[in-house]
C-alpha cells in the first residue's frame, strides 16, 4: 500500500515508532502531495482538521474509492466536518484519543459505515489492532 504522512515533525517520529515495519513517505507542502496523492492508497493526514479545504484534493486527484484517509478527529464531529465536501468518493476515518498513535489499539471513527472493509485492509497493513468508537452526538 503506498502510503502518505502528513504532520508535524514530532508526529512523524511517534508515527515511525508506531509502524516503524511499514514504509511511507513524509509529505511536508502541497506540492510534494499533489506529486504523490494519485499514487496514494492510504493517507494519514495529521494536519487535517486544521486544513480542510484538503477534502477537496483528496476528491478531485485521490484514487475514489480506493484511497482511504484517516485523520485526527479528536473534537472533531467528523459528519459536521465533511459536510461542505460530501458525498465523498474516498474513505475518511478520524483518529480517536490521547495518544493519537502511540498505542496498542488504536480508537477510529466512521464517516460512513460503508468504509469498514477499507479501514480493515488499512489495519491489515499496518499490523496494528483497532477499536470503533461512536462519534458523541
Amino acid at each position: 500500500m503506498n502510503t502518505l504522512l502528513l504532520a508535524t515533525p514530532e508526529q512523524e517520529e511517534e508515527y515511525g515508532l508506531k509502524f516503524h515495519h511499514r514504509a511511507y513517505l513524509h509529505v511536508q507542502d502541497s506540492k510534494d502531495l499533489a506529486i504523490w496523492l494519485p499514487q496514494a492508497d492510504l493517507v494519514i493526514d495529521l494536519l487535517l482538521h486544521e486544513q480542510p479545504e484538503r477534502l477537496a484534493q483528496y476528491q478531485t486527484q485521490g484514487k475514489a474509492d480506493k484511497l482511504t484517509v484517516f485523520f485526527n478527529a479528536n473534537g472533531v464531529d467528523i459528519a459536521a466536518f465533511a459536510q461542505a465536501y460530501t458525498p465523498l468518493n474516498f474513505h475518511l476515518a478520524g483518529l480517536k484519543g490521547t495518544p493519537l498513535l502511540n498505542k496498542e489499539v488504536l480508537q477510529v471513527s466512521l464517516l460512513r459505515d460503508d468504509s469498514r472493509r477499507a479501514v480493515d485492509k488499512a489495519f491489515v497493513f499496518l499490523a496494528t489492532l483497532y477499536e470503533l468508537v461512536e462519534e458523541k452526538k
